[in-house]
This record gives structure tokens, sequence and C-alpha cells, in this order.
């Protein structure tokens, strides 16, 4: 047999980064693990069914701020601020502003535990790509829903936008002198935006699991119970704060920031625009292309046997990636259907392996027939030397992580067991394990891909051909590496008959949990009944073990409820003050908003062009339309301030010119004079007086076109 490739251990930077996660789960499991039987209260292994609920609450606390709410410059605030006067509303707004939160940090926890663990390429591209447009479009909704509130915040967004857009739409805002007016309808977009992204995001998160079978949506209840409870907790204890309302004409020197959703406002400044924005993309691109940068390999895709398969779809079942499909047969068969693997969809688990029972389908590049022979050939080589082995199957994480000691092939046991030194594939290998006291014995360790592709047979054969007992070590139900593997394995070992024999045990542990295994071990080896009452054990003499008491169940349940509301705390301290590092305390602002002199009029066409023209046809209209740039230079206390070109809109150069610039001056008194130049060749004057900028204030300087001169704004 060619030597197996050990696929997932070979990716060495992702198994360092998951021992830390699994060091974690270890801990959490030991500390909310009610009973053997029991799944552990870690809320871990429930991020991705936790981000979705988390969605739901944004839904429904934000349906009831929006019954209350109020759009527009002039009651928006003054509505939030109503809500914030009252506990329900107080308690809403937090609620809703903490999960907010919460949902970006569980569904980036989410994504960084598929990429860890090596379950985003081949064909979970589809749920990784689609899982971070999720966290895009959450980002984006939030930041819609900081905006709504129209404080000093949103002031920061504001004005951060128009400085990107320009256009009317900034000269609207910044010289209106209506402001709830125009900015009316910006308010109602908005709105409805916040309110229609999460049901795309709903509709992404049926793409996100379109490849899944049995997908699961909600977390369990004492989960959802539990992110309720804690919210609320926060809520109560660390109210969301509400800064001061919005005001364009003041500075903004200092300011409570999210920096989940807001953090880029502070490091655009100091980093610039096109750095950051770049660079996030950039970022972003590289992570979704992961998939197709960094991929693994398995040791799939699944191959049927057509003579052997006899249409049971037993594989098509049980497969967590609904990747075999049935389809009619057409050959001589006595059999109505064949079992068709899709390869795109096969992420190389073995699952449908274990779950045939007539040897019709396989691994590609891992025969289970072959390590079965391997396997019966040892315990019977080891019984006959007199030191029948323990078999421990486990799945490759288990093995990649640390779960099982390696075994020591260097001192054979009983003086020889030949096949200790054969060269087997690196699926099995054959040693000994040291107990305690020191004391040799010899272990079988058998590793697949998961511990769902086992048949219960492989147990049974190891057992009759001469191993001592088995262990099977699987991943915890909720957090296997292919989804489904425990359930699929426990179910098979409680329902085959075959299975019930000897020293044989199941365990469902997070990865690394060599105390766990070792002990067992350890008992297997020296007292059966002290093994089989350690853990649960698959079985008739095992029996049916008691559920725990209430008080300790309780005391687990709330150790899981302290990990997530240790998580949610993060949420309650993520608003921290940002200093808005402003060059001096006031500022002049110049707006433009100017139609334009046209570069094709009568008074600029060479007397030539002009006489060919029809009498009495606008140049402009035949020639273009054209418009000469504007140019300012600003002269601020005999010293030259600014000096720039706006050019017109329009990709024939003939739209209006608009503009925003802004000053930093000290506050106080000042001596401004304007310039322009809208017709190519001739200064003019546009504004000369005395200027007031006030502290932490802004004053502003409005292009009048009929005047054809700067104004103050509110003159």
């Amino acid at each position: 047999m060619a030597r197996q490739r050990k696929v997932y251990a070979r990716r060495r930077l992702l198994r360092g980064l998951e021992k830390i996660q699994a060091f974690v789960d270890r801990l959490v499991d030991r500390a909310t693990r009610a009973g053997a039987k029991a799944a552990p209260y870690n809320p871990f292994y429930h991020l991705g069914t936790l981000t979705i609920f988390l969605l739901v609450i944004l839904i429904v606390t934000g349906i009831y701020l929006t019954v209350f709410y109020r759009p527009g410059s002039d009651r928006a605030y003054l509505s939030v601020l109503g809500m914030n006067n009252t506990w329900l509303g107080s308690l809403m707004r937090t609620v809703h502003r903490y999960a907010s939160d919460a949902i970006i940090i569980v569904a980036f926890l989410h994504a960084w535990k598929m990429l860890i663990s090596d379950r985003f390429w081949g064909g979970r591209w589809l749920a990784w790509v689609s899982g971070w447009l999720m966290m895009v479009l959450i980002w984006i909704m939030g930041l819609f829903g900081f905006w709504l509130v129209w404080d000093q915040t949103a002031q920061w967004l504001t004005e951060y936008f128009l400085g990107l857009v320009q256009g009317p739409f900034a000269y609207s805002i910044l010289a209106g002198t209506n402001l709830a007016a125009s900015t009316y309808a910006l308010f109602v977009i908005i709105l409805f935006l916040h309110i229609f992204i999460p049901p795309v995001i709903l509709g992404f998160v049926l793409i996100h699991v379109l490849r899944l079978s049995r997908s699961r949506y909600w977390s369990p209840r004492w989960l959802m119970i539990a992110s309720i409870i804690a919210l609320t907790l926060l809520a109560v204890l660390r109210p969301a704060p509400l800064d001061l309302p919005a005001n364009l004409d003041s500075l903004i020197t200092e300011i409570k920031l999210d920096w989940l959703y807001l953090g880029f406002l502070p490091l655009v400044e100091r980093v610039g625009g096109l750095l950051f924005w770049g660079g996030s993309l950039l970022i972003l691109l590289l992570v979704m292309a992961l998939p197709w940068l960094r991929p693994g390999q398995h040791e799939g895709p699944a191959v049927v046997i057509d003579a052997n398969c006899t249409g049971c779809s037993a594989c098509a079942r049980e497969c967590p990636y609904d990747a075999i499909e049935m389809v009619q047969r057409d050959d001589d068969t006595e059999f109505e259907s064949l079992a068709v693997v899709s390869p795109g969809k096969c992420t190389g688990c073995g699952i449908c392996v274990g779950a045939c029972h007539d040897d019709a389908i396989e691994l590609d590049r891992l025969y289970s027939a072959v390590v079965r022979q391997d396997l019966q050939r040892t315990s019977a080589q080891g019984r006959a030397a007199g030191q029948p082995p323990i078999t421990v199957y486990m799945c490759d994480r288990h093995e990649a992580l640390g779960t099982v000691p390696p075994v020591d092939k260097s001192e054979p046991v009983g003086g020889s067991i030949p096949l200790m030194q054969a060269k087997l594939p690196p699926r099995v290998n054959v040693g000994v394990w040291r107990d305690s006291a020191g004391e040799a014995h010899p272990v079988i360790t058998a590793v697949t891909p998961c511990t769902g592709m086992l048949h219960p047979n492989w147990v049974a054969q190891v057992i009759e051909s001469g191993s001592a007992g088995a262990i099977v070590v699987s991943c915890p139900r909720d957090d296997c590496l292919h989804r489904e593997g425990p359930h699929w394995i426990a179910d098979r070992l409680k329902r085959r008959r075959t299975f019930r024999m000897g020293n044989t045990h199941f365990l469902e542990l997070a990865p690394g949990s060599q105390k766990e295994v070792i002990g067992l071990w350890e008992q297997m080896v020296r007292d059966e009944a002290a093994a089989r009452l350690a853990v649960t054990a698959v079985g008739s003499a095992a029996g049916k073990q008691p559920p725990p008491p209430p008080a300790q169940k309780a005391r687990y349940l709330i150790a899981g409820f302290a990990v997530l509301l240790l998580v949610f705390l993060a949420t309650a301290f993520i608003t921290q003050t940002a200093v808005n590092k402003l060059p001096a305390q006031g500022q002049l602002r110049v707006v433009i908003n100017h139609a334009g002199k046209l570069v094709n009029s009568l008074d600029n066409l060479d007397p030539e062009v002009a006489a060919k023209l029809p009498e009495n046809v606008d140049p402009s209209l035949v020639l273009g339309g054209e418009r000469f740039p504007v140019q300012l230079r600003v002269m601020v206390d005999g010293e030259l301030a600014l000096e720039d070109s706006f050019e017109p809109g329009g990709l024939r150069r003939e739209g209006i010119i608009f503009g925003n610039e802004e000053i930093w001056l000290p506050p106080g008194a000042h001596t401004v004079a304007i310039q322009m130049m809208d017709d190519g060749k001739t200064w003019r004057p546009v504004f000369s007086g005395e200027v007031v900028v006030p502290d932490g204030g802004v004053s502003s300087l409005i292009y009048d076109e009929i005047q054809g001169m700067f104004v103050e704004k509110g003159n």
C-alpha cells in the first residue's frame, strides 16, 4: 500500500493556531460539561447559529426603535433622546447597540474557527465567501444605524463622506439655509437601507448553508436564553452613551467612538483615505480568495464502486455536504438506483464509507479495506505474542492537535510483535504507551479523516482478531471538522449489536484532551469495570447513565453563561473616547456652487469662427458647452492660505462647479480676501472683509451666484 499523506497535519501554521483555540475549548468543556453524555455548555461550539440569533435580536429591537424614531435632522436626535429617557426605550436601544457589536465579534470568531480548522477551501468556498460578504453588510448596516442618531458621531461621519462626494449633495448640507428640508430625503433613504439590509443578510444566510445537509439555524435553547439575559444585564449595568446633537457649525474634538464600526474615522485622518481603504479592500479580497490561494488537500473525493452499490442511499442520507446524489441505473443489475458523487462538494470526510454496508464506496486515496486488514493482522499478532493491544481510533484533527501521545516504537513488548516493526501506513501506528508507573502496554492507533468514517465492524473485527479493547475518540458533536461525524458514529455504535462486546468506549472530546484519553486507557488496561464507570461505554454492560443532579447541571450552565458574558462584555467597552486631532481650534469653510462661464461664448470666440455661425444661435449649442474651471486665491491676514482650481462636472466639462475647502485658523477675527478667476484670464475680487472664527466652531463663506460674491453664512 502506498504511504498515505497526513494532509491535515501538514498545514503547520494553521495547526499551531488551532492548538490555541483547542486549549480554550478544553478549558471551557471541563468547566461546562454536566455529564459524560451531556454536551458541554460551550458557546464557542455555536458561533454560526449565535450570529443568526443576534441578527434576530437586532431585528426585534430595531422594529421597536423604528416605531418611535422620526427621520430628519430636526427630529432624529430628539426622538432618540426621548427613547433614551424611558427605561424600556433605553433598554431596547442599548440591547440593540450591544447586539450590533456582539454580532461582529461572534461572526469574526466563527470565521476565525473556520480558518484555523481548515474549513474554508474546496467545496466550502461558497460558505467562506458569502460569510465575509455578510460581514461587510453587517458593518454597513451598523454604520447607517450610527448615522441615524444624528449626534456628533453622525456629524463626523457626515463631514468625512461630504469630503469624499462633494457635489450638489455636499453643497445642500453645508450651505443650505434649511438643513432639515435638504436632508429629509437622505434620512428616509438611509433608514430604508438600514431596515432593508437585514432581510438581505438573511438571504445570504441561505446561500451560506446552500451546500450543507440538515442545516442548523438555531442555537441551543440555553444559549439563546443566555444571550438575551447577558445583553439585558449589560444594558442595565452600562447603558449605551448618547453624544451631543450634531452641529455642522461646530468642531468635534473629543467623542466616544465605537471602534468596531467607526474606528476608521481617526485612522483615516492619520494614514490617509487611499492607504486605509485601499489596504482594507486588498486585505478583504485576499481573505475571500484564500480558498484558491491556500487550498488544502484531502483523501477524497469519494469513489463509488458501481458493481457493489445496491442503491440503499445510506451514503447520500448521511453525507453532511449533499455531495452524493442517487440516480436511476441503466445497467443490467437488479438495483434501481446508483450513488453518484459530486467531486466539487466532497470534503473527503469518509462518512459515506462508514455508512455503506456493502463496501461500495471508498475515498480515492484511502481505501478502508487495507486499513482494516492491517488492524486485524496486527491485533492477531499481538494476541499471539501474549500482549493483546488496545486499539485507539481518532480523526486527523485529534491526531494533529495531540489528543493522544505518539506511540513508542523503540521497545517492543513481550519480546517481539512482528508487525510492530513492519512498515505500516501512517494511518495505522503500532507501539507502546507507558502508564503512570512507567509500565509499557501495547497500543494501536488508527487515524481516519473523521471518526464518522468508522463502520461498527471495524471495532468488532479488531476485538475478534485479538485487541484487548478499543477507544473511539471523536470531536464534540457540535464542533466536528466535518459537521456530523460524531453524530453518525455514535448512532451506528448504539444500533449495532456487533459492537456490544468487550472493552470498548466512545468519547467526545475537545482536541488535545490527552488527559482524558490516557486516564481511560490506564483504567482499561487495569480494570475494565472502573473504566466503564469513568465514561459512557457503548455496550449492554454499560447501562444508562443517570442524569446529573439539577444543582450540578445548573452549576455547569452558569459556567457556560459566564463564558458567553465574557465575550459580550467586550461590547460594553468597545466604545472608547477618540480624540480628533485638529490643526487648529477654528475653521473657515469656503463653499462654491458656480455655474461657470462658457468657453465657447461669443466673447471668447475668434471673429472668423463667430462669423461662420448661424445668426442668433448660441455658440455652445454648436461647439459644445464646456466651461472654464474656477480658480480661487484666499488671503488670510495678508498671507496666502489657499490657492486651488475647481473643475466643472460632467464628461464634457459642462456641469456645475462645486467645491468645499477648509482653512484651519486660530479663533478670533481675521481679515479675509478672496479672488476668483472663472473666465480663464482675469482675476477679480469676490470677497473682502473681516471674518470672526469661533473657538471650536466653523465660519462659512458661501458663493452667491446672483451677486457674484462670497457671503457669510447666515447673512
